[in-house]
């Protein structure tokens, strides 16, 4: 059986790269930014991530993510950062 990570894992490896980057409320990231996160499990992290109220998709550009204060908050406890890619 495979070893997938659940949606919840991979949106905090998204959240993971913004606190990386030191990014701050209201920064943006580009799709590129996250290579580290497997293509097969992006998109259901950045679902989640949304769902989360810890990023949102820019509305002229999907492949720009912006953090909330929601997300910043999540990510300053520690919590985006505990579970990066093995």
């Amino acid at each position: 059986m495979l070893d997938r990570p659940s949606d919840e894992d991979v949106s905090r490896q998204i959240l993971g790269v913004f606190v990386r980057y030191k990014i701050p409320t209201g920064g943006v990231l580009q799709r590129n930014y996250f290579l580290d996160v497997r293509d097969g499990d992006f998109q259901r992290g950045i679902n989640k991530a949304v769902a989360n109220n810890w990023i949102t998709i820019d509305l002229r550009d999907r492949y720009r993510y912006q953090l909330t204060a929601t997300g910043y908050a999540v990510g300053r406890s520690g919590a985006g950062a505990a579970h990066h890619r093995r």
